[in-house]
């Protein structure tokens, strides 16, 4: 009897014999009325990239989470780091986005540069340690590498001077960085891309560093562009911030 029970749930109710009408008409109703509710799901998310334009970076890494999108998460946790002071299990989480994007595409600019940028961040907040000094490197290794898959990138450029000038400046030789190849790297950077806030600012963070005669030009220009979204805006409030440091 049990199993008569199941199959006649699932098929359109029919009239049977001993069945008082009433009860017939209950259970019709019922099963037209399950059919009828909408399911009720989640509401999708905006494109990652757009949360990410507008500066909403912690729904811009869940939507890139969510859609597989490695390399945008990670940068959207990075920019929870860098322009919303979220602490280090952002940095984490973008440093985990990072290696899940080159294991995903070993070949892709993005990918590394996503990387190296996060392992930089994480190695500037490490202070003078070992691990710090090692989580550098390998931040040089992945920018290094974004670099030779993209030699004309501009971004990789101004990025990699900034982790040079930033090693120099933190630790001399010892680090690794170089103050003459920072230099060149912004110097090419910034007269090749002259319309990019982000260029901009990065080309003048790394000549700031190093301590460059050309380096308030540079941020100058950064913060006078007309900023494209949020990701340009919090980039101009940190450049005005190492103008005020100048």
């Amino acid at each position: 009897m049990g199993r008569m029970s199941i199959s006649r749930a699932s098929r359109p109710p029919v009239i049977v014999a001993g069945v008082k009408r009433g009860s017939l008409m209950i259970l019709t109703l019922c099963a037209a009325t399950a059919m009828a509710a909408p399911a009720l799901t989640a509401a999708p998310l905006p494109a990652a990239d757009t949360l990410l334009g507008s500066g909403e970076y912690a729904r811009a890494f869940a939507a890139a989470t969510q859609a597989g999108d490695a390399v945008t998460a990670s940068r959207a946790a990075a920019a929870m780091t860098e322009y919303r002071a979220a602490g280090p299990d952002w940095t984490a989480r973008a440093v985990n986005a990072g290696r899940q994007a080159v294991s995903a595409a070993p070949g892709s600019a993005d990918s590394h540069l996503a990387l190296g940028s996060a392992l930089g961040i994480q190695a500037r907040a490490g202070g003078y340690t070992l691990s710090a000094l090692n989580t550098a490197r390998q931040a040089r290794a992945a920018l290094e590498r974004a670099l030779s898959l993209a030699p004309e990138r501009t971004d990789i450029q101004a990025i990699l001077a900034e982790w040079h000038a930033g090693a120099w400046a933190k630790a001399g030789a010892i680090s690794g960085g170089n103050a003459g190849r920072a230099r060149d790297l912004a110097t090419r950077a910034a007269r090749a891309a002259p319309d990019s806030v982000f260029v901009q600012a990065h080309a003048g963070i790394a000549l700031s560093l190093i301590r460059d005669p050309q380096a308030r030009a540079v941020l100058n220009r950064a913060v006078t562009l007309p900023a494209q979204d949020s990701l340009d805006r919090d980039t101009q409030t940190q450049v005005r911030g190492v103008l005020g440091r100048l």
